[in-house]
């Protein structure tokens, strides 16, 4: 006989079991039923592969639905996903109106990527409870796990119109309407928002950035104005004001407030124009900015009819769509304007910016008849000739810019070029010992001097030296790669100098390279190979007339 207490525990347990289950679905025959007791009583205790092993047992007797669902939870503690599906179909065909049922084959379903099959089952649950809230926003995300927001959003919209504003739905809400594009629904969405976190200031950002891409400019200052009202000094949210009054054509109230933000009582001219060139560059990402930055420099050559800058940068602003008739413009310009070496600049520099550089030179060359001793014009003027390929004529501009300004870079770069190029080799040491004491460890010029002394012969050693600092700081430039090769080609070193070009090549061949490169396979004596160099680069350039030599010596 059982003792009383141990009897008593097996009556509730045996209670607990059966009340979990509908009369349908429980184990009609004693012996079954007492299987399907010690499979619910080892699963209490965590003993799952025991438990299967009884539930399978009483299947054996009778296949009852509780019994299938029980196996199917129990494969799914197990990760045996396909097996708990196949057992809870099994109970489903048993027991077609059990929700609990269908709820586990559906998250079954979810665990194995079938989400047609998930979502058909959700929407069966659905039909016996129309009020589940988790029930509708399941079966929005299983929508859009399909790739069907427009089916999803009417769900989470009837959930959020005729139940409850729930954060975690409203935020899918808007992530929908915004990969739509449908700004104006986003932004109410984020309205939503606010009202159950109306301090969030976050959700503020949002809301006002929503509304200027619908665009609804004043529902983006209201918001913006709300921040600022507890948060008075927020300079980024002033800055954003002042951009919405421009884009609404206010610009008088916008270059007040912009003043205040300045701390100053006024604006001045330059600082106007700031702003409008600010607009024009940011007009890449925003394209209403350049309509922002046209109305500005519009109402600035109206205001202040003597400056140059507006009308230079309303052209500009022109000249993408209509590039001839800018060009007129801009002469036009120089010819009524001439008192301005920045305006000399800017119209030169605009031709050298399309690679135009004959124009260029002549509109440098212009201002510098005007100002001769402006540094900017001299240097652009003699970079454009050397762009030109010029560099006689680049010469007396390059050097006298350098007089003008001795550390600058930029010169000092294109000077030792020019000389390079003219075999000013005098000219050319002179010149880069001027150059490294300012720049000593600047590797562009370390390689430009290491490679024009490897073409002359000279001081090979301290040429090697420099080209291999380059490397260490940029050991896979091709440039800086074919130096060093071409340095110990000049020393004779043929195997390295070959291991070096060749790595330049891989970085990107060039008809220079290929040519030394075969130079090299010639003086080590394999000729195929360095024929098949050069008639690669002559591909490159059918008209190179050394190249074409060097390989008709073996032909």
């Amino acid at each position: 006989m059982l003792p009383m207490k141990r009897i008593i525990t097996f009556f509730v347990l045996f209670l607990a079991i059966l009340g979990t289950l509908q009369s349908q679905d429980r184990p009609a025959d004693p012996k079954a039923l007492e299987l399907f007791i010690d499979a619910k009583t080892l699963e209490l205790k965590d003993n799952y592969l025991a438990a299967i092993s009884k539930y399978n047992d009483a299947l054996k007797i009778e296949k009852a639905a509780g019994i299938y669902f029980a196996l199917s939870k129990l494969y799914s503690n197990v990760t045996q996903h396909q097996k708990a599906l196949e057992y809870g179909l099994e109970a489903v065909k048993l027991n077609p109106d059990n929700i609990d049922y269908k709820e586990h084959i559906s998250d079954t379903y979810i665990i194995l990527g079938d989400y047609p099959n998930a979502l058909k089952y959700l929407k069966e649950i659905s039909e016996k409870r129309p009020d589940d809230i988790n029930m509708l926003y399941n079966i929005g995300r299983m929508y859009e796990a399909l790739k069907q927001p427009s089916e999803a959003i009417k769900y989470y919209e009837n959930i959020t119109e005729n139940y409850q504003y729930d954060e975690t739905v409203l935020l899918r809400m808007a992530d929908i309407y915004e990969a739509y594009g449908d700004f104006a629904n986003t932004a109410a969405i984020v309205e939503k928002l606010l009202v159950l976190n109306p301090t969030d200031i976050n959700l503020k950002y949002s809301a006002a950035a929503t509304y200027v891409k619908i665009p609804d400019y004043n529902a983006a200052i209201r918001i913006y104005e709300e921040i600022l009202s507890t948060n008075p000094n927020n300079r980024d949210v002033q800055t954003e004001v002042i951009k919405l009054y421009f884009r609404q054509n206010r610009n008088t109230e916008a270059f007040e407030k912009y003043s205040k933000l300045m701390n100053k009582d006024s604006i001045d001219f330059m600082t106007k124009m700031d702003v409008a060139v600010a607009f024009m560059q940011a007009s890449a990402e925003d394209k209403e900015a350049l309509d922002v930055s046209r109305n500005i420099l519009q109402t600035l050559q109206n205001s202040y009819p003597d400056q140059w800058m507006p009308e230079y940068y309303l052209i500009y602003i022109d000249a993408k769509d209509n590039p001839q008739e800018s060009e007129r413009k801009f002469r036009d310009m120089l010819s009524r304007v001439d008192t301005s070496a920045e305006l000399f600049i800017q119209v030169g520099f605009y031709f050298y910016e399309q690679n135009k550089f004959q124009p260029s030179v002549e509109i440098f060359k212009a201002g510098i008849a005007k100002f001769p001793d402006d540094f900017r014009l001299n240097y652009l003027a003699g970079n454009s000739y050397y762009r030109l390929g010029q560099n006689r004529e680049a010469l007396p501009y390059l050097e006298h810019a350098l007089d003008k300004n001795p550390s600058d870079l930029n010169v000092l770069s294109t000077l030792g070029l020019v000389y390079d190029d003219l075999r000013m080799n005098a000219e050319t040491d002179r010149l880069y010992e001027q150059a490294f004491k300012y720049y000593p460890d600047n590797i562009l010029l370390m390689n430009n001097y290491a490679y024009n002394l490897s073409e002359r012969g000279e001081k090979l050693q301290e040429a090697k030296e420099m080209s291999k600092k380059t490397l260490e700081k940029e050991p896979n430039n091709g440039s800086y790669l074919d130096t060093y090769g071409w340095i110990l080609y000049k020393l004779k070193d043929y195997k390295n100098a070959a291991i070096y070009i060749e790595k330049a090549i891989k970085q990107g061949k060039n008809e220079t390279l290929l040519d030394h490169l075969g130079d090299v396979y010639e003086a080590m004596g394999e000729v195929v190979k360095a024929l098949k160099s050069w008639d690669e680069a002559l591909q490159l350039n059918p008209n190179n007339e050394s190249i074409k030599n060097k390989a008709a010596k073996y032909k």
